[in-house]
């Protein structure tokens, strides 16, 4: 439903005011999504969407995406002047949205990832600890790239619907099935019930060269933040452990650059 703003201190518009500095704090019932690219794949899960908030223009060029919106979500639709100004910063395509932040006990139900215990081949990435913002963006992307089917974020790594985060993942993170395990040795163990394989992405003793390694047809892949990697308990727990052969000058690659290398492997016998 479009609805015109005039004034720019409208109380409707709340949720899209001084946006960096609500990043900071944090946003505890909604969180915001910028882009063309990344709201249009958003209200493609249009069960999250609160509202959005576009330019006139913007407004004109997304009548194709708009339309498939329930009447009752709000668009509200203003210059980009005043999009700037209600939001803080410079907005150059004059696309904004706000979703409904799922429950937390949602994020952590098993429910949530139910799909992984049908049968068939099954691909899950696991990041442990990964609290960059971009990294966790990529990961997304990657996952969605190489046609994995879930990801299962520990409980310190950083939010998905950051964002940011949304932002470098081009809207991924709307369209892959995830979940946070409040306890990953739970996690791990239930993984297993499922008949998934756990291996860790990670260097050591145990690191064996990832190439050497056949695809399972089910595979849980951890994968840990580069400054610390994935702590020794959580490998302890894990059935493999590999490692991405390189110059022993460069002791390891970005997490999500890894994690690509990782699922490229695997898939080289689909491809």
């Amino acid at each position: 439903m479009k609805i015109l703003i005039d004034d720019l201190d409208d109380p409707r518009l709340e949720p899209y005011r001084d946006v960096r500095d609500r990043d900071l704090r944090g946003r505890d019932d909604l969180f915001l999504v910028e882009s063309k690219r990344v709201v249009t794949r958003f209200v493609q899960h249009h069960e999250q969407v609160h509202s959005l908030l576009l330019s006139e223009a913007a407004f004109q060029n997304m009548a194709d995406v708009l339309s498939d919106l329930p009447e009752e979500i709000p668009v509200y639709v203003t210059s980009l002047a005043g999009m700037i100004e209600i939001a803080g910063f410079r907005i150059h395509r004059g696309v904004l949205a706000a979703g409904h932040r799922p429950h937390r006990r949602a994020l952590e139900s098993q429910a949530r990832l139910s799909h992984l215990a049908q049968p068939g081949r099954k691909r899950v990435v696991v990041p442990v600890g990964v609290t960059d913002v971009d990294n966790i963006g990529s990961i997304f992307r990657n996952v969605a790239g190489f046609e994995a089917d879930a990801v299962l974020l520990d409980d310190a790594c950083a939010d998905p619907l950051y964002r940011k985060a949304s932002r470098v993942s081009v809207g991924h993170v709307f369209s892959i099935p995830w979940g946070v395990a409040p306890d990953l040795h739970e996690a791990l163990v239930w993984l297993r019930e499922l008949d998934f394989r756990i291996i860790a992405l990670e260097t050591g003793p145990r690191s064996v060269d990832l190439r050497t390694l056949t695809p399972g047809n089910r595979d849980a892949l951890l994968v840990g933040a580069e400054a610390v990697g994935i702590p020794d308990a959580v490998l302890d727990e894990c059935d493999e452990v590999v490692n991405i052969p390189m110059a022993l000058s460069v002791p390891s690659l970005n997490v999500s650059v890894a994690t690509a290398v990782a699922l490229y492997e695997w898939n080289r016998d689909l491809i």
